[in-house]
């Protein structure tokens, strides 16, 4: 069986990937005058094409990574509840966290595969998925992560979960309930090229602003599984040929 070690590389890799992919299309869409340069939506650097092109393979590309963490973290709290005889709550409430967390995942590919100028249902649906589910995949990680404690992690990133997670929350209901208001204020012809005399545009600003905090935010409570990552090996699967 072939133990592959390093896991705590994959929460440090997500966390690098990500602003890779929004900086190269955000650097080209304001290249190109695809976006307005302040503060755009992050999904609105990837609507045009060819950037579109890197964002979506970009955005596929760190969805599965992010499930792949999902997957790992799941079987890291199991086996903490079957060693130490965790409780129940513990179990069920890592189960659930699991399935926000997939979700979430989806919801970060349909972002990248549908643009806002084309289906924009399946890319509100897909922007929702990501966010509120990522939100509260947060919130339920936080919650184990204190329940597991002192058998992995600790304190201060525990209470660092905290602050990431209430940001989180603040920001998406930013960020969806100023998006909401600026869109009914709107009156310009392009949501992608927002300016001042199309009305909302303030409401549009806060909204991309809390997107923006809410992402960042997003990927720090990612990268602090690095440090239980850092006890965590991962053996090859084993396959069996049934005669």
């Amino acid at each position: 069986m072939i133990e592959m070690g390093k896991v705590y590389l994959l929460p440090i890799a997500i966390f690098i990937w990500f602003p890779v992919t929004v900086i190269a299309t955000y650097v080209m869409s304001v290249l190109r005058r695809d976006v307005n340069p302040i503060f755009p939506y992050i999904s609105d650097t990837g609507t045009f094409s060819p950037e579109s092109c890197i964002f979506g393979q970009m955005l596929n590309t760190g969805a599965i990574l992010i499930a792949i963490l999902v997957y790992i973290r799941y079987r890291h709290v199991r086996l903490l509840c079957e060693r130490h005889s965790l409780s129940t709550k513990i179990k069920k409430g890592n189960t659930i966290s699991t399935w926000t967390g997939v979700l979430s995942c989806i919801g970060i590919s349909l972002v990248g595969n549908f643009q806002e100028t084309n289906i924009l249902l399946v890319h509100l649906f897909g922007a929702i998925l990501a966010f509120v589910f990522g939100s509260i995949w947060q919130c339920c990680q936080t919650w184990i992560s204190h329940k597991i404690y002192p058998h992995a992690g600790q304190i201060i990133i525990n209470r660092g979960r905290i602050v990431s997670s209430i940001i989180c929350i603040a920001c998406c209901i930013g960020t969806f309930g100023c998006g909401v208001i600026s869109i009914v204020q709107f009156q310009g012809r392009d949501v992608t090229k927002w300016t001042k005399t199309d009305g909302g545009y303030y409401w549009h600003i806060s909204s991309t602003i809390n997107e923006w905090i809410l992402a960042v935010s997003f990927l720090t409570f990612i990268s602090s599984f690095s440090w239980e990552f850092r006890h965590i090996d991962i053996h090859e699967p084993e396959i069996d040929i049934c005669q």
